[in-house]
């Protein structure tokens, strides 16, 4: 009898999907953790799983055509191939883990989301829904859900402070921001060299780039940590000479900096072959990179606490080392949430129906 039942609904579910009808949605489709998952949260995340996949798609694959790139393979960085429905799906659960762990740390330490913090939430949902909200609605997403979201994303960003700031559940010692500082994230002297010319607006060809890379390289390798800045200045004006950019010495020299460079910037402003190239280098040593398709970056990596005290650069390796933490700990404890999700109400919230746009 329960075959038959089995068979009885599949074959109803199968006969409204062919006759194009469609059954209401669901205000809910369950909780994880005791955190109620409502449909417009659920819509969001898997939303969210797609772009990501997307971004993944190969040569004659078309995001925008949802069904078709639901059944495509798609291989994300570091992992294995994958069918986009696979992964669209998995990434969905995380998220959603994700979202119900942050909730209930965050009301174990019985913490409220702070003014600021509250502020930024409904700036960043006031934006998205200005830029986005035909496209969000469209995909059944409203601005509350949107809220609820974002101000999820800023209790996680809290916790990096309550559980590993000087206040904190366990603070993090001196000697792990010491060791992170110094072998966890880059701090460089750089400049950046524009490959075209900024009053003409040409763009250099590929014998000019490979002229201007050739020689950013070669003032970088003879620099040292003391004669960086000098070197760079007087050689950024002869680069820039071959788009006939004029550039002074002096305004050569404003433009070198000092930053951090986090894994994560790494990742996302870098090309995979650039970010090597940079995570390779020792202290002193200098590299030329592409930064982005318009620009090169010539950066020397030096030793941070030859410049700074520990105490100066804390918040920033906090951020870095205790971001990194936070999302471990959320990812391990949504794993440990028990998921009481409702497969038939997911059920009428397919990916297929998604929208790329309106």
């Amino acid at each position: 009898m329960k075959l038959r039942a089995l068979a009885a609904v599949l074959a109803l579910a199968l006969a409204l999907t062919a006759a194009g009808c469609h059954t209401s949605t669901p205000d809910a489709v369950g909780t994880v953790g005791g955190v109620e998952i409502s449909s417009g949260l659920y819509l969001l995340a898997q939303f969210d799983a797609y772009q990501s996949a997307a971004q993944y798609a190969g040569d004659g694959q078309d995001p925008a055509d949802v069904k078709a790139f639901l059944a495509e393979t798609i291989t994300p960085d570091g992992g294995e191939a994958v069918t986009v429905s696979d992964y669209v799906a998995d990434e969905t659960l995380n998220d959603l883990r994700r979202f119900a762990a942050v909730e209930t740390r965050f009301a174990e330490l019985g913490q409220e989301l702070s003014p600021a913090y509250a502020d930024q939430a409904e700036q960043y949902t006031s934006q998205l829904v200005e830029n986005y909200g035909e496209l969000y609605a469209a995909n059944g997403i409203g601005e509350e859900s949107l809220r609820r979201y974002e101000e999820n994303l800023f209790k996680q960003a809290a916790l990096v402070e309550l559980l590993y700031g000087e206040n904190g559940e366990t603070p993090l010692t001196d000697e792990e921001l010491t060791d992170h500082l110094e072998n966890g994230m880059l701090f460089v002297r750089y400049v950046t060299v524009p490959l075209y010319n900024a009053t003409t607006f040409a763009f250099a060809d590929q014998a000019q780039a490979d002229e201007m890379r050739a020689l950013a390289e070669k003032a970088a390798a003879a620099s040292t940590p003391d004669t960086f800045d000098e070197v760079m200045a007087q050689a950024l004006p002869g680069i820039c000479a071959v788009l006939d950019s004029e550039l002074t010495a002096e305004d050569a020299a404003a433009q070198i900096g000092s930053s951090f460079l986090t894994s994560s910037d790494l990742d996302s402003s870098f090309s995979a072959e650039a970010a090597d190239a940079l995570r390779a280098l020792q202290v002193g040593q200098t590299a030329v990179v592409d930064y982005g398709s318009l620009s090169l970056l010539a950066a020397m990596r030096l030793d941070p606490l030859e410049t700074m005290t520990l105490d100066e650069a804390r918040s920033t390796v906090l951020a870095d080392l205790g971001t990194a933490r936070v999302e471990e700990d959320m990812a391990a404890l949504g794993e440990s949430l028990a998921a009481d999700l409702d497969g038939s109400a997911m059920a009428k919230l397919p990916a297929g129906r998604i929208k790329m746009s309106v």
